[in-house]
């Protein structure tokens, strides 16, 4: 692709913005979600652990 081309339409300019805005806006939001579902793991381990005593005996 021949990149001195972008400057010539403001047109393909914003389409290569915008593309690039949504994949990073993708990645964001699937590292989001990565996050909360291992923090929710987490926290169940953790209430499921404070329910049982660890001494039984």
């Amino acid at each position: 692709m021949n990149f001195s081309t972008i400057h010539e339409n403001p047109v393909l300019f914003l389409t290569w913005v915008t593309a690039f805005g949504m994949l990073i806006s993708l990645i964001e939001a699937t590292l989001k979600i990565k996050f909360e579902n291992y923090n929710n793991i987490k926290r169940r381990e953790r209430m499921i652990r404070s329910l049982y005593p660890k001494k039984l005996a």
